[in-house]
């Protein structure tokens, strides 16, 4: 290291000091390249699965990319809709690559009282909530013109599938968009050999129920329940089946769906 390098580091954590933003390790939030609040660990885990920094930042950029690359098919972009909604977005790993976004109103929900309050603290150009493990949200009805859920069906019982997808055709204006992602085809190896069958036959598989709604619980969805169970039946028109095309969420299949 250089005399200058050496310099230029101590300025930097005389800084951090200063501004009270110190090494993630001792559980303080660094910042990213764009000066935003980067999480601790504990919520990084919880929404990538991995306390790891460089894949936290990255899978959320290319989340973003997700969204982009599907709405280009349709010949759309974010900056067209007034108002947006990330159900299950955490900490904001997706939304915090936003923040440019400035003529789109901006929300996020989530399950996560610890996620959410730190997202309410430290992403002030979006607005965020809580909501339960049952609908409904706190939202009115025709609220948004798109609304985005990574990898939330993937962890809730039919039940709660069914349940959540009328709550979000309800907050969603008519002619909206709604983009999720789920495990396909490409994650029957992960099912168990007894319920493969079920899956093979169109019908959704669900596993760990017992911990509904969190990480243990596994959700498999074959393209037939997607398109007759989860779209159809709760007012929506299948626009898009992309397998394995959610880069941020690598290998699940992103669906792009219009209200109808």
């Amino acid at each position: 290291m250089t005399i200058e390098e050496s310099q230029a580091k101590g300025l930097w954590s005389r800084l951090r000091v200063l501004l009270g933003v110190r090494d993630s390790r001792h559980g303080f939030s660094e910042v990213d390249e764009l000066g935003i609040r980067i999480p601790p660990a504990r919520l990084r885990f919880d929404v990538a699965g991995t306390n790891d920094l460089k894949w936290f930042l990255e899978g959320g950029r290319l989340g973003l990319g997700t969204l982009v690359s599907t709405l280009e098919k349709e010949k759309l972009d974010l900056t067209s809709f007034d108002s947006v909604l990330d159900f299950g977005c955490g900490c904001g790993r997706v939304l915090r690559h936003l923040s440019d976004h400035s003529e789109t109103r901006l929300h996020g929900t989530d399950i996560s009282r610890k996620g959410i309050a730190w997202a309410d603290r430290y992403l002030n150009f979006a607005e965020f909530g809580t909501n339960k493990l049952k609908p409904p949200t706190r939202y009115r009805p025709d609220s948004f013109d798109f609304i985005f859920a990574f990898s939330v069906f993937t962890h809730l019982s039919h039940d709660l599938q069914k349940s959540w997808m009328k709550e979000l055709r309800r907050i969603l204006r008519p002619k909206g968009y709604l983009l999720i992602t789920v495990h396909g085809t490409h994650y029957r190896n992960k099912i168990p050999d007894e319920l493969k069958g079920e899956f093979d036959n169109g019908k959704l598989v669900v596993t760990g129920i017992h911990q509904n709604g969190s990480n243990h619980c596994a959700a498999f969805h074959p393209e037939h329940y997607v398109r007759e169970h989860m779209a159809k039946e709760s007012g929506f028109e299948t626009l898009q089946h992309a397998p394995r095309a959610a880069l941020g969420n690598p290998e699940q299949d992103v669906y792009l769906m219009q209200s109808i």
